[in-house]
Formats: C-alpha cells, structure tokens, sequence
C-alpha cells in the first residue's frame, strides 16, 4: 500500500509517495508534477488545475484563486478584509464566514473556502489513485507553520470529505528538513538548520534545532505580503512597458490584457529557472496586436534586485528571534516555487557563505516529499520501512490550551499537547490614543470555561506602541512571560510555577 504526502500550497499543490522504498513526485494527469490551486467554473461544469489557471483570462469572475489565504478565517479577519478587496470572485458573508459567489450551470451558486479546498483535495486524490489504486488513500498533510488550529482543521476536513485518510498534519519547515532526512540517518547528529520557504504569495523561515533525529522550532518569522507573485508582476510590468515602447499602447489600461501579461510573465519566470533566455508570445494582447518579446535571465535578475533583499531580511528576523548568527546555521533548505529562481538561491549562499544550501530537489516539491516520508512512517507498511527511526520515548507536554483573554475569549497562543520545553511570541499594536497594555494570561477550563494565571499592566506606554509578548514554557513546567515595549525599552514580567498549570501530560 503507498503512502502519500500532499502540500496544498496558495499557488499549486503537489503529491508525493513513498513506495518500494522510494520517495517520488506523482505527476498528474497533464504529466505536470505540480497543480496549480485554481478552480473555475462554467455553464456546464468547473475545473480544477491548468485548465482552470487559463479562466483567469477570460472568464475571472468565476475563478477562485489562493483559497488557502482564506480557509479557516472569518470573514471580518483582516487577511479575509485584503483578499476580499483583490478578488474578482464575489465574496459574500455568510453567517460570519466568507463564500463565493459564482455562476455555475446557469445560475449563482455559493462555496465556501473549504468546499473549493476540498475540490482541490478531490483533484489530487485521483493523481493518488491514478497510481496506488482505487479507494481510499492514506495522507500526511503539510500545513504552514503559522496555521492557526481553526485552519488546520478545515485542511484536515476538506482532504478526508475528498477521500483521504488523514494520518497528520506537519508543519511545511519540519517537513521540508524531513525531505533531506536531516539528522534521520544518524540521530547523533546535532545542528541548526534555517528552512526558508519562498510561495507564492508568501515566504518564511524557520530555525530547526536538530538533535536525536528530532525537529525543534528555535524561532520563525512569517511575511504574508510578500512571495514569488512579487517578483512575477515586476516582470509583467516590464513586459507591459516593452509593449508600449513598441507599439504606443498601454496594457495597463486592460485588464484581460494584464491578465494575459500576468500568465505569460509566469511562463517567462520558469523558464529563466533553467534557461538564459525565454520567449514571450501573446496574441492579440490589445487592440488585435500580436506581442512577441525575449526576455534574458539577466534582465529579469535585474529588475528584481529591487525586491529580493527582502527574502534575506526576513532570515535574518528568524536568526534573531532564534538568537542565532550566521555561522550557527549548518544547512539550509530552500522550499517553495520562488526558490527555483536561481537569483534568489545565490543571495542566500551569499547570505549565508559558511552554510550548505540544500537545492537538489525542486522547490516546489520538497514538502510533499517530506510529507510522503512522514506518511511512510505512520503507515506502518510491511517489508517498507524508511530507514528514519521513530523512537518510543515519553514527552511532557500542555493537557491544556493556555492563552490571552480576549473580548471573543481565549486567544491560544500555546495549544494543548506542546511538547515541553518551547518559546513562542505574540505581538500586540496599541490603539492611536492608547498608552497602556493589561494582558490577562489564562488556561482553558471545562467547556468554554477559563482559569486565570496571570496579569501582566504597562503603562505609560507611546500611543500605538508594538508590545512583544514572550511565552517561556520552561523545562521544569513552569511558563515564564515577558512584555517588552522597544521604543521606550519599558519591560514587564511574570512567572507562572508548573504546580499552578493543569498536570502535564
């Protein structure tokens, strides 16, 4: 029986499967080994991939793109609010949730973000089946870091109402590092690893502490307005300038026109992976005029140094909140389609020159490989087994969410079941005219009751001030937090002992 890692990205996804030994990539039914995350719809029926990508043109209104930014959100979240003012999809408010608004088969129907996700789910389940077998397929799913556990479980739901046999969730850097089997083949080894992911939409990075065959997160930082996309639309530009310098017509007066840049500027962008050179062709992109161009990879890296400096300032965050150098880093691996461009590989070696950068699997594809050898383990297949030992060792972790009290109730900011011991951070913004921050720190109780643990007051504070909050959860049990103000260096902490928080687990 295969097992099956799959990474739903904001662009594409892509299926792995460890079989017979091996790990691989499964094409789907285009021969493509990744699938774009675009689903369309039409008079007579809706598509899912490639063919669904071309709607964007032609038929925009009834194509969902970058579902994932919204899955699991409300429709008054503030990514909800920005990806509802770029589509060109209808969305609507459905009791608090956002919905799509569509024309399908004549007349408008409504789907929810986990609906178009479990479409999506559905396509690559028969690229599964397509090669394991009718029927049900076990999965490991990669899902961001960052997924908040409201969005972890509309992933998980939407992929078993397609037909998965959901075995976990993993987080993309653990399965990224996991997709090198770093420290699996000697789990005496013990290094830092800096996993950088360029998506489309978005990119981060992530400092793993190897040891004893274990991946444990020393810090992370996430950039939700900044991906791959970025250094896509500079070279649409380019290409809409070029047309005009050529032919005294604007593009950028055209939507459909700019659209079809957009695809072309795409194509350009993969091909410059691998070639010096690459061809752009776009008939009758306005006014009925053909358009054919080159594009050269040099030209391309240029009019991208604008922009790439901001993949090594967002590592550098990481190394910072990892308190972590340069020189700590022993390896890096590079996930994501944006990490194919070799422009942004090189500023990372140069980034990081003492440090081996990983590149030999395709960035697209090393988390679901990751995720495929995660699958392979918790499958539990006879005469298969992956040379990764997974241990049978006890570990202490929460019984129970520990959070800050809010007006909407507990915000989990340490979730039940953290593995003990570990640090994370929570970053608050003050209001124009506020110059105070009261924190209630508090653990989930029966039902949606909550026991209180701590109180943390500031005052005095800027007007508007950022308020990094740090949760300590310390080996012994106890959970050490700390406010920090930087402008005005004002810090404020408090320690909560193991014997006050609910038995570990």
């Amino acid at each position: 029986m295969a097992a099956f890692g799959v990474h739903l990205g904001t662009c594409s996804a892509c299926l792995a499967v460890y079989r017979d030994g091996k790990t691989d990539v499964v094409a789907n039914d285009l021969g493509d080994r990744v699938t774009p995350c675009v689903v369309a719809f039409t008079d007579h029926d809706s598509t899912v991939g490639a063919a669904a990508k071309q709607s964007v043109v032609r038929n925009a209104q009834n194509t969902v793109v970058h579902v994932k930014r919204i899955l699991g959100r409300t429709f008054d979240d503030t990514v909800t609010q920005e990806y509802v003012a770029l589509s060109q999809v209808k969305v609507l408010n459905q009791n608090g949730k956002p919905v799509f608004e569509v024309l399908f088969k004549e007349k408008k129907q409504k789907f929810s973000p986990d609906q178009i996700t479990e479409t999506i789910y559905k396509k690559m389940l028969e690229t599964a089946q397509s090669h394991g077998g009718s029927g049900i397929q076990d999965a490991v799913l990669a899902v961001p870091n960052d997924f908040t556990p409201e969005q972890r479980n509309a992933a998980s739901a939407a992929a078993g109402k397609a037909g998965f046999n959901v075995l976990r969730l993993i987080n993309e850097g653990s399965a990224a590092a996991l997709a090198y089997d770093l420290g699996q083949l000697d789990n005496t080894e013990k290094f830092k690893v800096l996993v950088y992911r360029l998506g489309g939409t978005s990119h981060d990075a992530t400092v793993l502490q190897v040891q004893n065959g274990m991946y444990r997160v020393l810090g992370s930082c996430f950039d939700h307005s900044f991906g791959a996309d970025n250094f896509t639309k500079l070279l649409q530009q380019h290409l809409a300038t070029e047309f005009y310098r050529m032919y005294k017509a604007d593009p950028n007066e055209n939507r459909r026109s700019m659209a079809k840049l957009l695809l072309n500027a795409e194509r350009c962008k993969h091909t410059l992976t691998t070639l010096p050179q690459a061809q752009c062709a776009v008939d009758s992109l306005l006014d009925g005029i053909d358009f054919h161009t080159n594009v050269s990879r040099a030209r391309f890296d240029s009019q991208c140094n604008t922009v790439v400096g901001q993949c090594t300032q967002l590592i550098q965050r990481a190394l910072a909140e990892a308190c972590c150098s340069k020189e700590d880093i022993t390896k890096v691996v590079v996930c994501g389609g944006g990490t194919k461009m070799p422009l942004v590989q090189r500023i990372i070696s140069e980034f990081l020159p003492s440090s081996e950068v990983l590149t030999s699997i395709p960035g697209d594809e090393v988390i679901a490989i990751g995720a495929a050898k995660e699958a392979a383990i918790l499958a539990d297949r006879e005469g298969a087994e992956l040379e990764i030992a997974e241990k049978e060792n006890t570990f202490r972790c929460l019984s129970r969410d520990i959070g800050i009290e809010t007006t909407e109730g507990l915000e989990v900011v340490l979730a039940a079941g953290t593995l003990i011991p570990f640090r994370t951070h929570h970053i608050a913004t003050l209001g124009p005219e506020q110059t105070s921050f009261r924190m209630v720190i508090s653990e989930a109780g029966e039902g949606d009751s909550t026991n209180k643990l701590a109180k943390l007051v500031m005052k005095g504070l800027p007007a508007g001030a950022s308020i990094k909050t740090s949760f300590h959860l310390k080996r012994e049990g106890g959970l050490h937090v700390t406010s920090h103000e930087v402008s005005s260096g004002q810090q404020e902490s408090v320690h909560i002992p193991a014997a006050e928080l609910t038995n570990h687990s």
